[in-house]
């Protein structure tokens, strides 16, 4: 299956003109988008029974008139958005008809009953929205061949101009495959141009993989990761930590101050409580994610490792921690989920195959086969294994993972099901599997 990537480059924006000018085009695209969502929900018998492309032919009769279509219904378009670029009314008709689409689905699913909440509102066609236009590739938009330097067609003294602009970025995936129509977005902060690329990941190996990278996601130490063979031998291991720690926590302890001297009376957090600062958790969260998965894809390639496991947390909820402690916002703020899917989208793009594995019992059995392990109560990074040996708990779940991945690979675990194959997941049979396995295997 082919998928797509984007590069997104900034537009350095030298001018108030130029400010001004891309300030009209995204307005007045918004506007045409929001008039015909009208159109499509007015006439969506037809348009919503249309397919692909077939609801911008629809459309453009209504509202668009030419020579051979000299009457229309809609004339308020002709008048309103004189001389709008063809490509790009086209652009903004998909972009309403998706979005009425979008809340046509929604509004029957919530008439035939299936809400989240019995007493669920109804959903409301917003026709406001902060969508963004996509400009096709030498209509709306041109680049040079190195991507430094980009022409738009932008609404400048009532009239649709090509105004240059210098981009600024670094393209990865540029080159690569075919190339899509670039997208012109705005964060508040800054103009920017997406440019997505479609291509073909390299082919997998559909034989078991000889080494597998097995990664252990915590709290403490963000990921611990494990590089073993089909024979149970471990080569390589080690312990990745954020870097931003201390951004964190000095994050986290300014908004428990804030909170502990705003409800010190008894009044309740208003909405949006502390939202630069929640936000920018999110967005170190999300920096962190990228980089440390982007370390352990390499270190599967440099290691010679063909598939990478980790363990399949969705859904999961923590229970430790009480509330107001830090241990709880630790918790809350925790970005497995993220990381995991970070780490298997990146290895998608150098070919290197991804499981899920079952994670109950990674950390609660010995990898020797010995049985239950137990944890210390004063440093919970550290267990004890029934014959008394003491090992690090985050590498004894590693190496578990990894054998998990092995026994997946090989098809020695249970029938997956289509909830499990949905998941990339797979139950272990019913002795636990550890990484003893690979060794009784060997033997």
């Amino acid at each position: 299956m082919p998928i797509i990537r984007s590069d997104i480059l900034t537009l350095q924006v030298t001018s108030a003109e130029q400010q001004q000018a891309l300030l009209n085009t995204l307005a007045l695209y918004r506007r045409l988008v929001r008039d015909l969502m009208t159109v499509a929900y007015t006439h969506w018998p037809t348009v919503g029974a249309s397919q692909g492309n077939e609801a911008v032919k629809i459309i453009e009769a209504l509202i668009h008139s030419t020579a051979k279509r000299p009457h229309v219904r809609y004339t308020y378009f002709a008048n309103r958005y004189y001389k709008f670029p063809s490509y790009l009314r086209r652009v903004a008709i998909m972009d309403a008809v998706g979005q009425v689409r979008s809340f046509v689905t929604r509004f029957d699913q919530w008439r035939c009953g299936r809400r989240k909440h019995p007493h669920a509102k109804p959903p409301r066609l917003t026709a406001s929205t902060k969508t963004f236009p996509s400009l096709y590739g030498g209509q709306c938009a041109k680049l040079n061949a190195d991507a430094t330097y980009a022409f738009i067609k932008v609404r400048q003294r009532n009239d649709w101009l090509w105004m240059g602009f210098r981009l600024k970025g670094t393209c990865r995936f540029r080159g690569k495959g075919k190339a899509k129509s670039p997208l012109l977005t705005n964060n508040g902060r800054q103009w920017q141009l997406s440019l997505p690329e479609q291509f073909e990941p390299p082919k997998r190996s559909t034989t078991p993989p000889d080494r597998v990278l097995a990664v252990d996601v915590g709290i403490n130490t963000a990921a611990t990761w494990a590089v073993v063979d089909a024979q149970g031998t471990v080569h390589a291991r080690g312990f990745i930590s954020r870097t931003d720690k201390d951004r964190e926590y000095r994050l986290m302890a300014r908004i428990r101050q804030a909170a502990k001297k705003h409800t010190r009376h008894g009044s309740r957090l208003p909405p949006g409580f502390c939202r630069r600062d929640h936000q920018r958790l999110t967005r170190l969260a999300d920096n962190q994610a990228h980089q440390i998965s982007r370390q352990l894809v390499n270190m599967a390639l440099n290691h010679g490792c063909q598939a990478i496991a980790v363990e399949n947390l969705k859904g999961w909820r923590p229970k430790a921690g009480k509330k107001r402690t830090p241990m709880k916002a630790r918790f809350h703020r925790w970005f497995h989920r993220q990381l995991v899917a970070r780490i298997h989208s990146k290895a998608v793009e150098i070919g290197l195959r991804c499981v899920a594995v079952y994670a109950r019992g990674t950390s609660r059995q010995a990898f020797d086969g010995s049985g239950p392990v137990k944890r210390d109560k004063g440093n919970y990074s550290q267990c004890t294994f029934s014959s008394g040996k003491r090992y690090h708990a985050d590498l004894n779940a590693a190496y578990n993972i990894a054998a998990r991945g092995h026994v997946f690979f090989q098809g020695r675990g249970r029938k997956a099901t289509a909830r499990m194959r949905s998941q990339m997941s797979t139950h272990t049979p019913r002795t636990p599997v550890s990484l003893s396995t690979l060794w009784q295997q060997r033997a």
